[in-house]
C-alpha cells in the first residue's frame, strides 16, 4: 500500500474534500535526496475529491491509500502502452509508405489510439482504474471544553 498523510476539509454529497501535502513521500528511505520530493517542496497542498464511507467530518486527518498494484496497473496503461503504440504506428506508417511524414502520422495514430482504448477500457472494465481509500487516523473533536466540562 502507498499512504499519504492529508486532512478533510469538507464532507458533500459523499464526497470528501481532502488536502494533502505535496512534500512528496518518505517511504522509500530516499528522504532529502528525492527527486520528486524537491520537486514538489513548497508548492501548496494538493485538493483531492474522493469517495467517503463511514464517519470522517472535517478536520479529520486521514490516510489516503493505494494498493501498489493497482499503482502499477495505471503506469502501465497510462505511459507504457501508449508509448508502445507510438512506436507500433510509426513503423506501421514507415513500412505503409516509407517517408518521414507517413510515420510521424502512424506514431500520432497509434498514440492517439492507445489514449482511445485506455479510456474506454477503462469505462467498461469496472475497477481498472484504482480508487484511493480514506482511512481515519484521528478524529478532531467537535465537542467544546465547556460541553465537556459540563458533562461530568
Amino acid at each position: 500500500m502507498i499512504e499519504h498523510r492529508g486532512i478533510v476539509q469538507r464532507v458533500e454529497g459523499g464526497q470528501a474534500i481532502v488536502a494533502m501535502e505535496t512534500a512528496g513521500c518518505s517511504s522509500c528511505g530516499q528522504g532529502g535526496s528525492c527527486g520528486i520530493g524537491k520537486m514538489a517542496n513548497g508548492r501548496p497542498a494538493t485538493l483531492l475529491t474522493l469517495p467517503v464511507s463511514g464517519d470522517i467530518m472535517a478536520g479529520d486527518t486521514v490516510m489516503i491509500a493505494l494498493p501498489a498494484n493497482r499503482l502499477s496497473l495505471s503506469a502501465v496503461l497510462g505511459y507504457l502502452f501508449p508509448a508502445f503504440a507510438m512506436i507500433f504506428g510509426a513503423w506501421l506508417g514507415s513500412l505503409l509508405d516509407g517517408s518521414d511524414g507517413a510515420t510521424a502520422l502512424g506514431a500520432i495514430a497509434g498514440f492517439l489510439s492507445a489514449l482511445a482504448i485506455v479510456r474506454v477500457a477503462i469505462g467498461l472494465i469496472p475497477g481498472l482504474m484504482p480508487a484511493p481509500q480514506l482511512i481515519p487516523v484521528s478524529n478532531q473533536s467537535h465537542v467544546s471544553q465547556q460541553e465537556f466540562h459540563h458533562e461530568r
